[in-house]
């Protein structure tokens, strides 16, 4: 390499790394030097790799022990057999996207704070009403039973308004392991049983005998599941069926697929249905798809829904699959090092 070219490669602020066909190091920039450390040249990649980053792929790229970020890109040689590699620091970037992530939530944060005050005033305005009947007036025992009841409904309304909220302050902020699909299923259905025999509606789960881990938070997923299926239950009348299918998608993500065959939606509804406080439902909260979504996102998947007037809904939810990332980074270390 000459010595102008020499400079010009160690100028470049990314870490560039050259690799002969079997997966050597040949040459590195400075950049490369300061992060991987020395000696490099003859080394294998996928050792450097195993030592120099933690196992873990962080949003398919790799992380150091200290927390930086990098993006690897690869190219061929061309003119012999071989890879360059350019590995750039993204830390900074991830770090104000999740800043920006952030406070747009706070922002949401805000407004729906302003809509939950207007969305309690009105039931504990209507509590307080029922409660100084039965302290003020001379009552007999039935009818301060009734008013008491009233009042009991409208402080379980704000209690579910509050509860929705607190889940979805969270932010994605949970605390994350590995589990089954399979088994958060299982606990889903033990879970909906006593309101599926309540509205005459039955539950078919269809999940691959291979076990499908995901990294996530299985109180909130469970959750996030539940509300869709109550939902349904709710809206639908008896001899509903809810279909929860399982599948690894194409691009090796879970695909999770929540079907009915209850009253579906029209437009209006489907356009503003993951919308804040937005409720189609007399005593409804407005927060618990808002919530679902939230969940959904802060697993870094994603959310959607097909709906048609009488015939039935479909919610299609992918989310990151452990097997997935980890085949993500064999496969990296293999092409690098072939």
């Amino acid at each position: 390499m000459s010595q102008h070219l020499r400079e010009l490669v160690d100028a470049i602020p990314g870490a560039v790394v050259v690799l002969n066909a079997s997966g050597q190091v040949v040459d590195v920039n400075t950049a490369a030097s300061d992060l991987l450390g020395k000696p490099l040249q003859g080394e294998i990649w996928r050792d450097i790799v195993s030592r120099v980053f933690q196992p873990e792929l962080d949003q398919g790229e790799l992380r150091t022990a200290d927390g930086r970020q990098f993006s690897i890109s690869t190219r061929p040689l061309g003119y012999q057999p071989g890879q360059i590699l350019l590995l750039s620091d993204v830390t900074q970037t991830r770090q104000l996207q999740r800043a920006a992530q952030q406070n747009l939530h706070l922002m949401t944060m805000g407004k729906m704070m302003a809509s939950l005050a207007h969305q309690i005033r009105t039931p504990l305005s209507s509590s307080m009403l029922y409660l100084s009947q039965v302290v003020d007036s001379q009552l007999d025992a039935g009818q301060s039973l009734k008013f008491s009841a009233k009042a009991l409904a409208r402080i379980k309304h704000i209690e579910s308004l509050i509860n929705d909220m607190l889940v979805f302050a969270h932010g994605g902020q949970f605390h994350m392991s590995d589990f089954g699909i399979g088994e958060l299923l299982q606990e889903l259905n033990e879970q909906l049983q006593p309101q599926l025999e309540q509205h005459g509606a039955v539950l078919h789960l269809k999940v691959p005998d291979r076990v499908l881990l995901v990294n996530g938070n299985k109180d909130a997923l469970l959750g996030a599941l539940a509300n869709l299926c109550m939902n349904a239950l709710e809206a639908g009348e008896a001899g509903l069926a809810i279909e929860i299918d399982v599948s690894l998608s194409v691009q090796g993500d879970i695909q999770i697929n929540v079907s009915d065959n209850g009253c579906g939606m029209d437009d209006t509804t489907l356009k503003h249905l993951f919308d804040p406080f937005f409720t189609t439902k007399p005593e409804g909260t407005g927060l618990g798809l808002a919530v679902v979504k939230s969940v959904i996102e802060s697993h870094q998947g994603s959310i959607s829904v097909q709906s048609e007037r009488d015939v039935g809904s479909s919610f299609e939810i992918h989310l990151p699959s452990q097997q997935a990332s980890k085949t993500q980074l064999s496969q990296n270390r293999q092409e690098t090092a072939s």
